[in-house]
């Protein structure tokens, strides 16, 4: 579903972020990357809807080499990708509804199928009582889980999200957490890069350690770290 292969990534400015990383990741499962900060977590994820692209290596999701895409082709490449962040990225002037819908339309989807979905996703991250409030009216978790909805919207085989509960109280981020399971459960393959060490202990999914650029353990669930 989703390989690096002896990827490394060097900016402009001359700091490598990733080097000689290689890492496969299997439909449905769920991962979690973790490391310190600046370790290059959030460069591998984008790297994955193409963000970024390498310098080095290859970077394959569905069997498809995303760092040779043409301009043109990164909007299709993406509609098989939702990305949550840190800062939930809403626009501020629309409902939670309008929000979520503006991710189908920009792909699209008819009204009729709006009407149709957008209902549906709001109902499934518990907010479909909130549909006509906008971001200002929301609390912090409620606007991650209109982030949430919209990443999922459009029905994506991948999840990627980026500190998903970086701004959160620790109540509400296990609810996001929680919710990101949900939609794993469902069939998504889902990627979590995270600080989070309480919440990636009690879940024990698969964890990928990254440091300084490179990967410094693989951990499956149940299965003690292995160094790399």
């Amino acid at each position: 579903m989703i390989e690096f292969i002896n990827v490394s990534k060097v900016y402009p400015n001359g700091v490598t972020a990733l080097q000689d990383v290689s890492l496969h990741i299997d439909r449905g499962e769920f991962v979690f990357l973790v490391g310190p900060s600046g370790a290059g977590k959030s460069t591998l994820v984008r790297l994955i809807y193409r963000e970024e692209t390498p310098t080095r290596g290859i970077v394959l999701v569905d069997g498809l080499n995303v760092g040779r895409l043409r301009r043109r082709d990164v909007p299709f490449l993406r509609r098989q990708i939702g990305v949550v962040f840190q800062d939930f990225k809403l626009l501020p002037n629309r409902t939670a509804y309008e929000n979520v819908a503006f991710a189908m339309f920009v792909t699209g989807h008819t009204q009729r199928q709006i009407r149709r979905r957008v209902p549906e996703v709001l109902e499934l991250v518990g907010l479909l009582d909130k549909a006509g409030a906008l971001p200002s009216e929301l609390s912090g978790g409620e606007q991650q889980r209109v982030a949430v909805a919209r990443a999922v919207v459009n029905h994506p085989k991948i999840l990627l999200a980026d500190e998903p509960t970086g701004n959160l109280d620790p109540e509400t981020a296990w609810g996001i957490m929680e919710l990101l399971v949900e939609i794993n459960r469902r069939g998504t393959t889902v990627v979590v890069a995270t600080h989070a060490h309480n919440i990636v202990n009690a879940l024990k999914r698969r964890v990928v350690r990254i440091e300084a650029g490179r990967v410094a353990a693989d951990q499956s669930p149940g299965v003690q770290e292995r160094a790399i």
